[in-house]
């Protein structure tokens, strides 16, 4: 298994995938996928960068 990424690790990560259009449509890939998992939508103001983050942490795939 991988090691944790950090908060700050992950959302440069996520950040430079919007610069691509694979990269939206990665970020729009898992923006599906974690809310098919979870059930909870994104709401209106949040940004996809946001909803990825939050689901990995609660998940356990993000350390502080």
């Amino acid at each position: 298994m991988p090691p944790k990424k950090t908060l700050s690790e992950r959302e440069k990560e996520l950040q430079s995938l919007l610069t691509t259009p694979a990269g939206r449509e990665e970020l729009r890939q898992l923006d599906s996928r974690y809310h098919a998992a979870s059930g909870r939508v994104r709401p209106a103001r949040s940004s996809v960068i946001t909803y990825i983050l939050v689901h990995e942490r609660e998940q356990g795939l993000i350390c502080s």
